[in-house]
């Protein structure tokens, strides 16, 4: 379906200019970490998948956002009857059964999944049309993403399952969830913490977070990956050590060093102004979206910018701060940097619903 000429005058050049040089970085980053290695060949990999998700992108800009919101619970199920069809049939990889195949392609339902929750809050708050929510309000749709936490945590994935939860704090707060029930719900998750904590977590995950208050507890296993990656980090200095220059990535200290752990290479080589150049670039990306979600012509449109925004900056903030060990590991992307088709994917067609609000705020 061809897109209108006028509604092409409203596209945000800033946020799309900012996602391609971030994809040309990944790129770049991923072409230096792997090199001499078995992945040595993954960028071209990373640059294709990047194609098609601009493809995909592109599409995605011809659809009415509404329409698209519209569709929400179609959605919602689709991705509840993937999650379920990858935890009954999918491998076990490394443990986990996050991904199934279709036609020789690996399909991570967990990202998709953040997707059709955003569409399907902005459907379900955008239709309160109230001014202030209460505990009752929010059930249904807490409960709609509370189910695919679990089932996202089930296989297990439990960074991704955390995702929606500031997802879904953040559009309920916007929608007018009160202060009241807001702490309610902060007590609410600290029991379900504390419970899973007790009951849920494997010793494997708890032992992250020992690790995390304590690397030397581990130095060679659950903690090397964290004193890895901040010998890294602070070894970059203000300039870096240069393009493929890392002791760190280049020798093979540091391991997920094109997955998870990208940022480090990135801060190693080019120092403390790759970080801030990079970190600008997603602070425009979320300015933007922010912005977007205040323009938006309906409330449809401002929820759903809004919870984009949210998972993406969640998404970020984590992971930086995971590579600098301000937090405990998780197998938590780098949306747009982090090797990976899924997520890649995933974190376009999120920029393609912010920038499909944005050019349609003036439609009739």
């Amino acid at each position: 379906m061809p897109i209108d000429r006028r509604l092409l005058l409203n596209l945000d050049w800033a946020t799309l200019v900012a996602t391609l040089l971030l994809g040309a970085i990944s790129v770049a980053t991923i072409a230096s970490a792997t090199q001499g290695t078995r992945f040595a060949g993954l960028y071209l990999k990373q640059a294709g998948v990047f194609g098609a998700g601009l493809v995909a992108l592109v599409v995605l800009l011809s659809l009415d956002y509404r329409r698209l919101a519209d569709r929400a619970p179609l959605f919602y199920l689709a991705a509840v009857a993937l999650l379920a069809y990858a935890l009954l049939f999918g491998p076990r990889v490394a443990g986990t059964k996050r991904w199934f195949f279709v036609a020789g392609l690996q399909v991570q339902p967990s990202e998709l999944a953040k997707l059709a929750a955003a569409l399907l809050l902005a459907k379900i708050f955008a239709e309160m049309r109230r001014d202030s929510l209460g505990l009752a309000d929010v059930l249904v749709p807490g409960a709609a993403v509370g189910g695919l936490a679990l089932l996202i945590a089930a296989a297990p994935d439990l960074g991704t399952a955390f995702c929606l939860v500031p997802l879904f704090l953040a559009v309920a707060l916007l929608a007018g969830l009160r202060p009241r029930a807001v702490v309610t719900l902060f007590l609410a998750l600290a029991l379900v913490g504390g419970l899973g904590w007790k009951f849920a977590l494997k010793d494997y995950q708890k032992e992250r977070i020992y690790t995390f208050l304590d690397p030397q507890r581990d130095p060679r296993g659950t903690g090397y990956q964290k004193i890895q990656s901040q010998i890294a980090v602070g070894s970059g200095g203000l300039l870096g050590k240069g393009y493929r220059r890392g002791t760190q990535s280049q020798l093979g200290y540091l391991p997920a060093r094109h997955t998870d752990f990208v940022f480090s290479v990135l801060a190693e080589e080019f120092g403390f102004l790759g970080v801030t150049t990079v970190l600008g670039l997603y602070l425009l990306i979320f300015w933007r979206g922010l912005e977007t979600a205040a323009q938006a012509r309906d409330r449809v449109g401002a929820f759903l910018a809004t919870a984009l925004v949210t998972v993406l900056a969640f998404q970020v903030v984590y992971n930086v701060a995971m590579v600098a060990g301000l937090v405990p590991v998780k197998g938590l992307p780098l949306p747009l940097m982090s090797y990976g088709g899924a997520s890649l994917i995933s974190s376009l067609l999120a920029i393609g619903l912010i920038l499909n609000v944005r050019m349609r705020r003036f439609a009739n």
